[in-house]
């Protein structure tokens, strides 16, 4: 069963948009781009890409026909919106989540080698899995023992993937609460450093 969040689009039809998205690097990167700046143009989002503009205005286009971006704006340039993909695909036993925070997950993978690795090592479901995991470490529910455990990985692997994954939950999720004080920790730390 699959549930869709995407305004406008059948379950299906947004599955394989997003399918789309997972199986392209470029597309992944691109809609991670437009959540970061919130209402860019196409050249805002070519800008630092190592993609042609052309190709942008390509992708973006492909992006808003599939229902992942949204055109917000009807003068020159247009501005853009990334539509906030929420599904629930379960197939038997197994249950993957797939949110903006997967997808910006798969457009760290060129940049990023613990994403890559772990991807190459795990698949999209194991990326997926493994967000779960690291939005409840984020919020200081979950250490890297158990996940390694329950995943039967070594911890070292965990603890990586959910570091990783902890820098992407916070950017793409910012009402995931967290228990880190980053004023006490600073002051720790700076404490440790003058003795």
């Amino acid at each position: 069963m699959a549930e869709s969040a995407v305004t406008h689009s059948h379950p299906l039809d947004t599955m394989l948009a997003v399918s789309d998205v997972i199986r392209n690097d470029r597309l992944a990167q691109l809609y991670s781009r437009v959540l970061e700046f919130d209402s860019p143009t196409v050249e805002e989002l070519a800008e630092g890409i190592e993609s042609s503009t052309t190709t942008v205005y390509e992708d973006v286009k492909h992006l808003v026909e599939i229902g992942l971006l949204e055109r917000i704006t009807e003068t020159q340039p247009h501005r853009y919106q990334a539509s906030r993909v929420d599904m629930t695909i379960q197939a038997g036993d197994d249950t993957v989540q797939i949110t903006p925070t997967l997808l910006v997950a798969l457009a760290e993978r060129p940049s990023n080698e613990n994403i890559s690795l772990y991807i190459d090592r795990h698949g999209v479901s194991g990326l997926a899995t493994a967000i779960e995991y690291a939005r409840a470490y984020t919020q200081s529910k979950m250490n890297a023992r158990i996940m390694a455990r329950e995943q039967e990985l070594p911890v070292l692997e965990a603890e990586t993937i959910l570091q990783e994954l902890q820098e992407v939950i916070i950017e793409t999720e910012p009402d995931v609460s967290t228990n880190l004080d980053i004023e006490e920790l600073d002051a720790a730390v700076d404490d440790q450093m003058d003795h």
